[in-house]
């Protein structure tokens, strides 16, 4: 977990971010190191790298949001990583340079398990790792723990073959270019959770999100 959070500071400290790149991953961390943009996604691309080289086994999600609010309509990119040390899968978003947790537990949340506390409508706590970074507790809760949010998997997604295309096609715009990987049958694929694992009542009260220190809880902010 230290070396998967060590990566996270590292890129998100390296990186003033800017406008969406949809580059290979060699061509993006160029240009996201040099200012010249970098979204969630792009973050989730270069990190996967990282991930992969240092014998960390990782994922990426998405966030599907459905709201009127055009700061999240966007969407939201985040990973998870494998954690020898609690033997699972924790959440850890990239950008924001946070985890999430549930009351007490010093262990970080998977995906799976945010899903389940946010249908029951528990108490999530989360926890920022990087000093340098600001974090809005009223923009994560919008995030993750609107009704609206649903996260999806992206699977069947290999960095290898996107790199291949991105960078032997740069002469076209990158949305064909994903177009063309489409085709081929090579393209990832987005998988939500089954609908009784997310599925939410409404009305709901939203979640209480707190923020910890030394992951250990503290009164609401």
């Amino acid at each position: 977990m230290e070396k998967a959070k060590k990566i996270a500071k590292w890129l998100r400290n390296h990186i003033k971010g800017g406008a969406g790149l949809g580059k290979s991953s060699n061509s993006a961390l160029r240009k996201m190191i040099r200012g010249e943009g970098g979204i969630c996604s792009d973050l989730s691309q270069v990190y996967n790298n990282f991930c992969v080289i240092n014998d960390i086994k990782v994922k990426e999600w998405g966030l599907k949001i459905m709201t009127a609010n055009r700061t999240i309509l966007g969407g939201h990119s985040f990973n998870e990583v494998y954690s020898r040390e609690f033997q699972k899968w924790v959440l850890i978003d990239v950008s924001k340079s946070i985890f999430f947790y549930h009351t007490n537990s010093k262990i970080p949340l998977s995906v799976f398990e945010l899903i389940k506390l946010k249908k029951e409508n528990k108490e999530i706590h989360y926890f920022k790792f990087n000093k340098k970074t600001i974090v809005d507790k009223q923009y994560i809760e919008d995030l993750y723990l609107i009704p609206n949010s649903f996260p999806f998997l992206i699977t069947n997604y290999c960095t290898k073959t996107y790199d291949y295309f991105l960078d032997k096609l740069s002469f076209l715009p990158e949305s064909l270019i994903h177009g063309l990987v489409y085709l081929t049958g090579k393209s990832y694929i987005f998988e939500f959770p089954k609908k009784k694992e997310c599925k939410i009542k409404h009305p709901i009260d939203k979640p209480v999100l707190t923020k910890i220190h030394k992951r250990r809880p503290v009164e609401a902010i």
